[in-house]
C-alpha cells in the first residue's frame, strides 16, 4: 500500500512538474513579440477604481494566453500539424483549393469573424452597389476637380481569376458570371467620364492565363510575372504605351516561401515565383523610407513605401501610385515604361496627422504637372470601401462628414 501511495505522488510531481514549466518560462522569460502578425495583450495594471477591478480579471486572461511560456511554438505546432495531417489552415482567413493552389478567403483579424469576407469580388454577400458606385464616381469628381488626370487599377485578385481552381463548395460562393465589379462599371449612375479612368482586365487577365500565371500558386498576392503583364495591359489602356517603350524587367524564378507565412507561423508552402531583377538594367530600385530622405518621418509611418528610377531615354513622365498591399509588387513593374516610379502603401494612411498629408499631396499629387498618377487596388478592397476611405484621408476638405 506504502509503495502503491508513494508511486501515485510520484505521478503528481511529474504531471505538475511537466506544467509548471511553461509557467516557469513565462515568469522569467516573457514574451515581449509573437510571431504572430499581431500585438499582445498587455499586463495589467493594479487597479485604481471599481470599474478597473472589474475587469482586470479579464485583462489578466488576456495576458496570461498570450505570454504563456512556449505559446509560439504550441501554435505553430498546432498551425503545422493541421495543416500537414488535414490539409486546412488554422483560421478561415485561407482555404486550400485544387492541386496547391490557395486562396485568401478573409481578410479578418486573427481569423474571428464571417467567413468568406475576401469572397466578395466575387459576388458572395455583396449588397453595397450603390455607395461603391459613388465612390468611384467621387473619385472623378474629386480629381477632375484639382487637375489631376489620376487613374484607377483595379485588379482581379486569385478567387476570380482561379475560380475554376476552388473546390466543388467553394465554387459554389465565387462564380464568374457573378462578378460585381462588371456590372458596377457599366451602371448608368457612373459617368462616362469616370468609367474612362477606371481599368479592370479580368477578361484580358482571363484570356492570358495559359502563358501567364498571374499569382503563384501559393501565394494570394501577385507575382512579377502576373503584376508585368497587368502593368503592360494598363500602359496602353491609359497612356497608349506599347511593348517599343524601355526593356522588359528580367525575371528570376525563385523557390521561396509563400505569403501565408506572415498569417500563420509554423505553415511555409514553399513554392516557385518570379521576382524582377534588375542587376544590369537601367533602373535603380530603392524600397523603403530611406528613399526619401526628404520625407523620412512621414515614411516610416507609411511603411510601404518605394522609388525607382529609369535612366533610359524615351520613357514616360514620373508615376505615382498610390495603392493597397497589390502595390508592392505591382510597383515596380512599371518602372519599365517611367524616368521614375514613386509609390505608397495607403494601408497606414490613417496614421499621417493633417500636415503630414498636406505634405504629402504636395510631393505626390501635384496640379499642373506632368506626373502620371494611378491608384492600385485588387477588387475586394474596392468592393468593401476602399476608395472612398482613401480619399477621405487625403483630401479631408471634401469629406468632412467622414473626418468628424
Amino acid at each position: 500500500m506504502t509503495a502503491f501511495r508513494l508511486r501515485t505522488h510520484a505521478a503528481r510531481i511529474v504531471i505538475l512538474g511537466f506544467l509548471a514549466l511553461p509557467l516557469l518560462v513565462t515568469l522569467f522569460q516573457p514574451a515581449n513579440e509573437t510571431a504572430e502578425q499581431r500585438v499582445l495583450a498587455p499586463a495589467p495594471g493594479l487597479p485604481t477604481s471599481v470599474d478597473e477591478a472589474l475587469a482586470w480579471p479579464a485583462k489578466a486572461e488576456a495576458w496570461s494566453n498570450d505570454h504563456f511560456g512556449w505559446r509560439d511554438t504550441m501554435v505553430e505546432t498546432y498551425a503545422r500539424l493541421r495543416h500537414d495531417v488535414f490539409n486546412r489552415f488554422p483560421t478561415n482567413q485561407m482555404m486550400a483549393g485544387r492541386g496547391d493552389r490557395i486562396f485568401l478567403a478573409a481578410h479578418n483579424d486573427r481569423g474571428q469573424g464571417a467567413p468568406y469576407t475576401a469572397l466578395i469580388a466575387c459576388g458572395w454577400q455583396f449588397d453595397d452597389g450603390p455607395r461603391i458606385v459613388k465612390e468611384l464616381g467621387q473619385f472623378d469628381q474629386v480629381f477632375r476637380e484639382r487637375g489631376i488626370p489620376a487613374r484607377m487599377l483595379i485588379a482581379p485578385s486569385g478567387p476570380v481569376v482561379y475560380s475554376d481552381e476552388m473546390l466543388p463548395w467553394q465554387s459554389e460562393r465565387c462564380k464568374p458570371t457573378q462578378v460585381p465589379l462588371r456590372g458596377l462599371l457599366a451602371s448608368k449612375e457612373l459617368t462616362p467620364e469616370a468609367r474612362a479612368r477606371i481599368y479592370f482586365p479580368l477578361s484580358e487577365m482571363w484570356a492570358m492565363r495559359e502563358r501567364v500565371e498571374f499569382f503563384p500558386k501559393t501565394h494570394f498576392h501577385w507575382g512579377a510575372s502576373g503584376a508585368g503583364a497587368v502593368a503592360a495591359l494598363t500602359e496602353r489602356q491609359f497612356w497608349d504605351r506599347g511593348d517599343d517603350v524601355g526593356k522588359p524587367i528580367p525575371l528570376d524564378a525563385k523557390v521561396g516561401p509563400s505569403d501565408v507565412a506572415y498569417l500563420f507561423t509554423g505553415i511555409e508552402r514553399n513554392s516557385l515565383a518570379d521576382v524582377p531583377n534588375f542587376g544590369g538594367t537601367t533602373i535603380a530600385p530603392c524600397f523603403g523610407p530611406d528613399c526619401f530622405p526628404e520625407l523620412k518621418p512621414m515614411m516610416e509611418k507609411l511603411g510601404v513605401v518605394g522609388r525607382y528610377v529609369n535612366s533610359a531615354p524615351g520613357l514616360g513622365p514620373r508615376l505615382v501610385i498610390f495603392s493597397d498591399s497589390f502595390g508592392y509588387m505591382g510597383a515596380p513593374m512599371f518602372a519599365r515604361y517611367h524616368r521614375e516610379v514613386v509609390y505608397v502603401s495607403t494601408n497606414a494612411l490613417v496614421r499621417l496627422d493633417p500636415a503630414e498629408v498636406e505634405q504629402l499631396r504636395r510631393l505626390m499629387l501635384a496640379p499642373g504637372s506632368d506626373d502620371e498618377v494611378l491608384f492600385l487596388y485588387h477588387d475586394a478592397t474596392v468592393l468593401w470601401g476602399r476608395v472612398g476611405t482613401d480619399l477621405a484621408l487625403l483630401f479631408p476638405e471634401s469629406f468632412p462628414e467622414a473626418n468628424k
